[in-house]
């Protein structure tokens, strides 16, 4: 049985930090707080950006049914950007990590291309066939209320049309990798959106569009984005 790329020890560590780094957001009632998300794209006619789009549009209709205050906002779009580069050997050195706790200074520094860009989520179709991730960006020295600088940084594999039904991975992919910015973890429940692992097949053959969320993962989206 085929597993998700993104599903190996690096993302279980991704999944057990972003604790240390999404705080519950603050919003006053009927105040819905937006989190822009910024696509990277090699080019314009890249499939995965619908694929993107729609796992945002996802997340805002489960965040609105679940009357929560917080929202995805529509993702901003930038082509062929010059600064892709640093963000793929970035992208790769996250990636070839295989989830060893990055210590200081040796672990993977994000690049100022990554660092200064005005977002919270940034989330590169890379031109690689790596390990689909969501990693948690250290505060910027210079940016100590993270004003403008990015939150979490996520990476997505090339398409794969040799696979069956390789879209419908993706786009379950990349809203799995969107939840974890939205503060959720792995679970054992291997035909779900948070699972971990995970097995290609339970996307596939999933009746609807998106794998389900458990109860538990409605339960921490409430703990931490529910206006007090």
């Amino acid at each position: 049985m085929r597993r998700f790329l993104f599903v190996t020890t690096a993302a279980r560590f991704v999944a057990a930090i972003l604790g240390a780094f999404l705080l519950p957001v603050a919003a006053a009632s009927g105040q819905v707080v937006e989190r822009r998300v910024l696509i990277v794209a090699p080019d314009d006619d890249d499939e995965r950006v619908m694929l993107a789009r729609e796992a945002v549009a996802f997340w805002n209709r489960t965040l609105s049914d679940l009357d929560l205050d917080v929202r995805l906002r529509e993702p901003d779009l930038v082509i062929a950007a010059p600064n892709s580069r640093a963000m793929e050997n970035f992208a790769r050195q996250v990636s070839q990590r295989g989830g060893r706790l990055p210590k200081g200074s040796a672990g993977p520094q994000p690049p100022s291309e990554l660092t200064n860009l005005q977002a919270d989520v940034v989330l590169l179709l890379s031109r690689q066939p790596l390990m689909p991730f969501a990693w948690a960006l250290p505060s910027q020295p210079n940016q100590p209320s993270r004003s403008g600088s990015p939150e979490f940084f996520v990476a997505i594999r090339t398409r794969e049309p040799e696979r069956r039904s390789d879209d419908k991975v993706l786009r379950n992919v990349i809203a799995h990798e969107l939840g974890h910015t939205l503060g959720l973890s792995h679970h054992r429940a291997t035909a779900t959106l948070m699972c971990g692992p995970c097995s290609s097949a339970a996307a596939v053959e999933a009746p609807q569009e998106w794998l389900p969320l458990t109860a538990d993962d409605q339960s921490r989206l409430r703990e931490l984005h529910l206006a007090q």
